[in-house]
């Protein structure tokens, strides 16, 4: 029964911090200059409290589960990881250029942070295959 609680607030967590992440991606690198200040001061309070709190229960729920039930030595496991810690520095890297971007909207990031939409999607796609079909 534990397993299934600890699985559930995994889950949750993880829809959380994807929604938050795409929201900041959509906000990089689709608003114009002209209005970015407003947006993303209301969008960094936001990623403050709910999406990096989703990014720590998606961590504190995922290492529960893989340590305590033994996901860590599996292949796939490996992979799925390789991919969680892109995804999280990604979100760090995010919150930094949405700062310095409410400071000066005129900022433009870098194309790995632009392109966060489809990195994030691809991301959850190769991650949801890996945890339900466990291929190796």
């Amino acid at each position: 029964m534990l397993y299934f609680i600890i699985k559930a607030l995994h889950i949750l967590s993880d829809f959380l911090l994807i929604g938050g992440m795409l929201i900041n991606a959509f906000v990089i690198g689709m608003v114009p200059p002209t209005i970015r200040t407003g947006v993303i001061s209301a969008l960094r309070r936001y990623d403050r409290t709910v999406t990096t709190a989703a990014l720590g229960g998606a961590w504190l729920f995922g290492l529960w589960l893989a340590f305590g039930y033994g996901f860590y030595t599996s292949g796939w496991f490996g992979f799925k990881f390789l991919i969680v810690i892109m995804l999280s520095a990604l979100h760090g890297m995010q919150g930094a250029w949405m700062r310095r971007m409410e400071a000066d909207p005129h900022l433009d990031p870098p194309a790995f942070v632009r392109a966060g939409l489809p990195i994030v999607l691809g991301s959850v796609v190769v991650i949801i295959a890996l945890a339900v079909i466990k291929p190796f």
